[in-house]
């Protein structure tokens, strides 16, 4: 079994530096109020859903009788909540990473988040925003991959693929694709400096 997070406390280091050698795993790296510390003090920072809560105190070998009570003391104190967690996660990954609807919807659930707290927050999404969004992202592309297409087959295919890979509908990329590739296509002031 990997633990992540040895060296954090000294393990002694195996010949390949990659695994610690001679370590008790039978005992918690940390303390219950060493570990509620960490995690409060990491909760405070930036949002935290429950999953990366159970997957820190895992690497930290916490016992699972121990796990329940510290992950309820951050629920009930707040520093742990679902909803706030999603609708952060749904404007972060929107916003800055540039991705689609779909995309966001899996990573919640990988996440394990309840389906109508992401239903909820995917709420927050407006299409038209979403629409210009792509727009942009897909036109940035457009401009690096058009070089390094053999023709204009493949560089509708290349873009074509990019923004399904970032979670877009295939419908809307479609639209957003015949809009740039016109012959009239005007992207505005905030495209110049690309």
């Amino acid at each position: 079994m990997v633990h992540y997070g040895d060296e954090e406390f000294e393990y002694p280091q195996g010949r390949e530096g990659k695994r610690p050698l001679k370590i008790d795993y039978s005992q918690p790296a940390k303390s219950v109020e060493r570990a509620l510390e960490s995690l409060m003090n990491t909760c405070a920072k930036s949002e935290r859903c429950i999953s990366d809560i159970r997957r820190s105190l895992y690497r930290w070998r916490m016992r699972p009788e121990d796990c329940e009570p510290i992950i309820d003391r951050l629920v009930r104190e707040r520093f742990v909540d679902e909803e706030r967690y999603a609708r952060a996660y749904v404007r972060e990954k929107m916003h800055y990473s540039g991705w689609g609807r779909r995309k966001i919807e899996l990573g919640l659930r990988a996440k394990g988040i309840p389906k109508e707290v992401i239903e909820e927050a995917m709420r927050q999404i407006e299409p038209e925003q979403q629409t210009e969004k792509l727009e942009g992202l897909l036109y940035r592309r457009l401009l690096r991959e058009r070089d390094k297409a053999q023709n204009a087959y493949d560089l509708r295919l290349r873009l074509f693929r990019w923004a399904v890979g970032r979670g877009y509908d295939c419908g809307e990329v479609q639209q957003v694709l015949e809009r740039i590739s016109a012959e009239d296509y005007d992207p505005g002031e905030d495209f110049t400096r690309w």
